[in-house]
């Protein structure tokens, strides 16, 4: 049983998720000539520059993949989500972004999941810190800087106080300090354009608001749809579990449990927040708190039946998804 064996503390696991990685090459091998790129935010520029060198985005993604699952990996050790070293969380990590990276191709997403986990590494330090001010500060510069690659995580910055509110008293220097890292990318940013480009127009986003449109789904194919199924599914019985295993843990456990709900309430609220400004589902935007829920649920799988199920089936549907964009197996939509 593969969440047993990664679940165990045995290292080698980690070297076979570079091969398993491996398979990001599968859609260059199969005959793409060029991978289909949005440039909807402003650093999706990257993504578009690198569209015409399938077999080069597929090895930037391999990097960005296998080092932000080691990454992810220790930092979800370091902060005792359980009790005993595991690795789950680095395959989750692999499966995961490789699922949103065959549906999007984008890898500004995937620097958004490194900035991401360095962010919440810095939040999650501050538990019983006598002085959490420059712990502050990084995690906000770095869910700042999640948010400039990804526009819509913007939500990073609600979660942030609510995080300041409820790990420490009052103190309004750390709110200060919270908000001046989360702005400190984007005026970094802006400076630099001001200071070496003609055009000073930088927009975060086209707004397009709308609250009935069902165009959205239309354009999605049954194995997208099945993606979203699957992960509105694990969310609701992930919750239940953070919900309810409150008396088999530390407090330094119940605070990250938290720190985990703060985080996937704030990536569910980005994908909600972008299908009402621009009338399109970015369903990669839920990956970087799913991520964290998923990791938490597979390594207690022993404590829900779903949870084995439900992990075989998320790997069934990113096969499935491989294989579609590969253009092995047709694209079936309603």
């Amino acid at each position: 049983m593969i969440l047993r064996q990664y679940a165990s503390n045995q290292p080698y696991l980690l070297f076979i998720l570079p091969v398993l990685n491996v398979l990001l090459f599968v859609p260059a091998l199969a005959g793409l000539s060029s991978i289909p790129a949005e440039t909807v935010f402003p650093f999706d520029i990257i993504n578009f520059e690198m569209s015409n060198y399938p077999l080069a985005h597929a090895a930037l993604a391999w990097l960005l993949i296998t080092g932000g699952a080691i990454w992810f990996n220790l930092v979800y050790n370091r902060h005792e989500f359980h009790t005993a070293p595991t690795f789950v969380p680095a395959l989750v990590y692999s499966i995961v972004s490789a699922l949103f990276y065959f549906s999007c191709f984008s890898i500004t997403m995937l620097l958004a999941q490194l900035f991401f986990t360095t962010g919440s590494n810095r939040l999650l330090e501050v538990f019983r810190q006598k002085r959490a001010l420059d712990q502050y500060f990084r995690a906000g510069f770095w869910f700042g800087m999640t948010a400039l690659f990804q526009p819509f995580l913007i939500t990073l910055l609600p979660l942030l106080l609510i995080a300041v509110t409820f790990t420490r008293a009052f103190s309004l220097r750390e709110y200060v300090l919270a908000v001046a890292g989360f702005c400190f990318p984007f005026i970094y940013t802006w400076s630099l354009q001001y200071l070496f480009m003609d055009n000073l127009e930088f927009y975060l986003f086209q707004v397009k608001f709308s609250l009935n449109s069902i165009t959205a789904w239309e354009v999605h194919s049954i194995s997208e749809l099945s993606i979203y199924g699957v992960f509105a599914l694990s969310n609701v019985f992930v919750w239940q579990n953070l919900a309810f295993s409150g008396d088999r843990s530390s407090n330094k456990n119940r605070n990250s449990r938290w720190m985990i709900f703060f985080l996937s309430l704030a990536t569910t609220s980005a994908v909600v927040w972008g299908f009402m400004l621009m009338d399109t589902v970015r369903i990669e935007l839920f990956s970087l708190g799913i991520i964290f829920c998923l990791s938490y649920w597979y390594t207690n799988y022993r404590l829900s039946l779903f949870a084995p199920f439900i992990f075989y089936i998320t790997l069934l549907v990113s096969l499935w998804q491989m294989l579609e964009v590969s253009g092995i197996v047709p694209v079936l939509s309603f």
